[in-house]
């Protein structure tokens, strides 16, 4: 019976030997095969030894030791500021006081640490949706049929999440800098850069980002230009249609570029009576 347990510990030394992420329960589990194959005659001895620490807790030791091994490779892949540092901290503990084990302070700190740095990270995604929103709403639609702006509905959004921004960080443009905010932003350089702009600029000065004044200025200089540019065509229209008519309608056809003249097609006619 000795022979089989000392062979199962063997077998899961080998296993986690083989993953390459749990060295630590590797090398416990080693220890304890060697252990009651040297210290043990028989299993109920083997047993009772084993309930005793430190080989009692060695194996959580080891278990807590691997993870967090794997959390410093995760936060030095990610670039978090002062979680591998506090991890390492914690293992240099645990060689300590293996009864440390129990406290789990140190996972809480690593969480605040995580979103402490992630979390303004989230915020500055949420702004560039909601810019992205902003600037391709159909206002133009929306000011033709009623005059009115979806500036409101728009722009509500956008300040909400940069709001929520400024809980973490102060300054949009400087965060922007910064390679962890960029490389969330998958476009180019300079669309990047006019949306850092119109942020900060939106941000300081709301009305910059409301369309529809653009627009009412828009409606008047095409109508001022529009009036010009048909004003001759329209009249040889009715030329065209000829004093027999008393109203009518015709078909304009533009030329092909600028230089070219208008073609009229008639559509229908009433006589005058």
């Amino acid at each position: 019976m000795l022979e089989k347990a000392i062979k199962l510990y063997e077998m899961m030394a080998a296993r986690h030997a083989k993953t390459g992420w749990s060295q630590a329960q590797a090398a416990v589990y080693t220890e304890i095969a060697e252990f009651m194959r040297t210290k043990c005659a028989t299993i109920e001895e083997a047993t009772e030894k084993l309930s005793k620490p430190p080989l009692s807790i060695a194996p959580t030791v080891a278990l807590m030791k691997d993870k967090i091994n794997a959390y410093i490779r995760a936060a030095e892949d990610d670039k978090v500021r002062g979680v591998a540092e506090m991890l390492r901290e914690k293992l240099a503990e645990l060689d300590r006081d293996p009864n440390s084990v129990y406290d789990s302070a140190y996972f809480l700190t690593a969480q605040n640490l995580y979103t402490k740095y992630y979390a303004p990270i989230e915020a500055f995604k949420d702004i560039y949706k909601r810019y992205i929103e902003l600037e391709s709403n159909s206002t133009y639609t929306s000011y033709m049929s009623n005059k009115t702006s979806k500036f409101d509905k728009g722009f509500l959004p956008f300040q909400m999440a940069f709001e929520q921004f400024e809980h973490y960080e102060s300054d949009l443009a400087e965060c922007s800098r910064r390679p962890e905010f960029r490389e969330v932003i998958h476009v180019s350089d300079a669309a990047y850069e006019r949306f850092v702009r119109d942020a900060v600029r939106y941000r300081a000065n709301p009305s910059e980002a409301d369309p529809i004044p653009y627009y009412q200025d828009a409606e008047k200089r095409v109508a001022a230009v529009w009036e010009n540019f048909t004003k001759e065509p329209i009249e040889e229209a009715l030329k065209f249609r000829g004093e027999r008519s008393k109203h009518g309608a015709c078909m304009m056809v533009a030329p092909p570029d600028g230089h070219g003249d208008y073609e009229y097609t008639e559509i229908v006619t009433l006589d005058k009576k």
